[in-house]
């Protein structure tokens, strides 16, 4: 089963959960498209929110995301820890990914991946700024 997760933080928590995520192996600048709560915005409208769409995440992974709801914090790789060698600290992490600062929702079925992108954000009542044109 295919599991695919889109990731919303607001503007002010981005970095932070971007740190997360870093830290749980997921990479750099994971969160990084853009969105606001100004409907019809034009390209260089100012974002109140990042999101992604990771079409593809495994079981693990999802139930990681479902823990932050709880305030816990997922186990790291080996050999990475809270708040050591440029990982951000447990209780920064906790902050950034406290409600609102980071929601996201995972979708599996019949729903397209630019379906499961608009239905997180109009749940949220955001709308993608979109790229400029060239």
């Amino acid at each position: 089963m295919t599991i695919n997760v889109i990731g919303i933080a607001t503007a002010a928590a981005v970095t932070n959960v971007n740190l997360v995520l870093e830290a749980m192996g997921r990479g750099p600048g994971n969160i990084s498209r853009k969105a606001t709560t100004v409907a019809n915005p034009a390209w260089d409208a100012t974002p109140t929110h990042y999101f992604m769409s990771d079409q593809g995440v495994t079981p693990e992974f999802q139930a990681q995301l479902l823990g932050f709801a709880n305030g816990d914090l997922p186990p790291l790789p080996e050999g990475v820890v809270w708040g050591e060698e440029g990982v951000i600290s447990a209780a920064d992490a906790l902050a950034a990914i406290a409600s609102p600062n980071f929601s996201f929702a995972s979708f599996s079925g019949a729903f397209t991946p630019g379906e499961q992108v608009q239905a997180a954000l109009d749940a949220l009542g955001l709308h993608v700024i979109p790229f400029p044109e060239i």
